[in-house]
């Protein structure tokens, strides 16, 4: 008997990943086409919407033509993408500029602007995220810097929505994606939060009207776009969620309890909830699972392959020229040296906040901080500095997470290109004093995807279920007694306190750079 596929689409910041999988979670077929960023001016990050199409029809093609897989056997394709990155399109759905992304830095002015007008507290308790970088106050930048585009926009489109429109002609979102735009109404998820968006000055009607759950099929492969991927005609097309969400799902995260860490561009940390979670404090945000339940999220914008990518490009010769005379991926040289180091690294640090910060910070000045430094330390430190910075901060959003929720972390699901080190890995489950499991695929958030899409197309009754069926756990992490101890003392006495320590004299920075007095 033939076997039954599920697609997971995975466009993320630097690549569309297109998967197969089987109805057990393994990986039958994949493909994965980059596509370029545009970084024109200091904090702007976007993106041409057309290279997203360009890399998602390739992929299925080379999907489509693998032997491996029998297209008959396709039973649905599930997407995700990288959440509140959008695009203004006009009324034929054309872009009007190129993408802004999820992480360009450009409205803090207007995230400023918010919090003085309508105040973060109220704007949390309505949309579950305090003023930041999501779409509402890009949109609110457009209106302010672009004005020509803005008034020529019929509606914001993130990536996912651009790809279900391009293969189904059907204009929708959903609210596992709705959510990080920061206009969504996020006790009533099927609802924008029109009072704040107004309250801001933006539009209402560029906002999509459908919103879809999790889960749920959008539409269908229509024939031009058939011709134009390989995919059969009338193939459903699913929603998921946000990459985040659809990645802790795809690495088996379904029970409170349960911290899922993504070592990927961001370094992300997220669990369920227990109904919608507690607003007292904007020290977190509240996303939505392709399931439908609720979770709370930090994360650190620049994560472990970008802080890693940022190493090598103006570090790593040496790590570079190695790896190719070695045959040995640059970035095994890179992690592996910071074995050299001792736990805890002799005190030398790194606060992660290359690209601002979100909460419980909610500072878009906020940068990095290397502190610590002697005479012998080198590269081997930097980068076991890069590492236990990024574990001491998410443990430290972790924190502030499970006081909003009462909900103790016991276990902690790594996934993300980073869990390929074992140091990485053993690093977080010390830094943590929790074991640590790391899935068998680190396509989780792709695998998120598709399990959305065995749902929606009748493979399985839940999301639960189908993670249950579809996910393995490759490695299993304990902390090491004597390295817990000893990030304890270093986290506690140092690391928790430094932020608020020098966090004025970021502000102060970017003041300066900004010619202010």
């Amino acid at each position: 008997m033939s076997e039954k596929i599920v697609l997971g689409v995975d466009s993320s910041t630097s690549a569309t990943k297109v998967i197969a999988f089987s109805e057990k979670g393994k990986v039958l077929a994949e493909s994965a086409n980059k596509y370029p960023l545009y970084m024109d001016n200091p904090g702007w990050v976007e993106q041409d919407p057309e290279d997203w199409w360009k890399a998602f029809t390739a992929g299925c093609r080379e999907v489509t033509s693998n032997p491996a897989v029998a297209v008959k056997d396709f039973m649905g394709i599930g997407l995700t993408h990288q959440r509140f990155t959008f695009v203004p399109v006009d009324k034929d759905m054309k872009p009007l500029r190129r993408a802004i992304l999820w992480n360009d830095i450009r409205c803090s002015k207007e995230a400023e602007y918010a919090r003085q007008k309508i105040g973060a507290q109220k704007i949390f308790e309505r949309t579950g995220y305090p003023p930041g970088q999501w779409t509402l106050y890009k949109a609110l930048w457009l209106k302010n810097n672009e004005p020509e585009v803005y008034a020529k926009t019929y509606k914001l489109v993130l990536v996912q929505d651009y790809l279900i429109y391009r293969l189904t002609g059907k204009l929708v979102t959903l609210s596992g994606a709705g959510t990080m735009t920061g206009a969504l109404d996020i006790a009533n998820p099927d609802r924008w939060a029109n009072d704040i968006i107004e309250g801001l000055g933006v539009r209402t009607d560029i906002w999509i009207e459908k919103i879809l759950p999790g889960a749920t099929v959008a539409g269908t492969v229509t024939a031009q776009a058939a011709r134009e991927t390989g995919l059969p005609e009338g193939l459903p097309v699913v929603t998921g969620a946000g990459d985040q969400p659809c990645g802790i799902l795809g690495a088996g995260v379904t029970q409170p309890g349960e911290l899922g860490i993504n070592g990927g561009t961001s370094c992300t940390n997220e669990f369920v909830a227990k109904g919608v979670p507690e607003r007292k404090r904007p020290d977190y945000f509240i996303e939505l699972s392709p399931s439908g339940e609720y979770i709370v999220e930090n994360y650190i914008p620049s994560g472990g392959s970008a802080l890693m990518n940022w190493y090598k490009n103006n570090f790593g010769h040496w790590e570079t020229t190695e790896a190719e005379k070695s045959g040995r991926n640059v970035y095994e040289v890179i992690y592996n040296q910071a074995a050299e180091c001792p736990t805890g690294n002799r005190g030398m640090m790194l606060i992660p906040y290359f690209q601002g910060a979100n909460g419980p910070y909610w500072d878009l000045d906020a940068r990095g901080v290397l502190f610590g430094m002697s005479m012998d330390c080198g590269r081997p430190q930097m980068v076991r500095a890069i590492m236990e910075g990024l574990a001491y901060e998410s443990r430290r959003q972790a924190e502030y997470m499970e006081a909003g929720t009462s909900t103790s972390v016991e276990r902690i699901v790594m996934y993300g290109g980073s869990t390929k080190s074992d140091l990485w890995n053993q690093v977080f489950s010390d830094v943590f004093n929790k074991p640590l499991n790391v899935p068998h695929t680190t396509e989780t958030t792709a695998l998120g995807a598709a399990i959305s899409a065995a749902v929606a197309c009748g493979m399985y009754g839940s999301c639960r279920e189908s993670a249950e069926k579809m996910v393995t756990i490759d490695k299993r992490y304990k902390p090491i007694p004597k390295n817990a101890a000893r990030y304890e003392r270093f986290y506690r006495e140092v690391y928790e306190k430094y932020y608020d320590s020098v966090a004025h004299f970021m502000r102060k920075i970017a003041e300066l750079n900004e010619g202010k007095d």
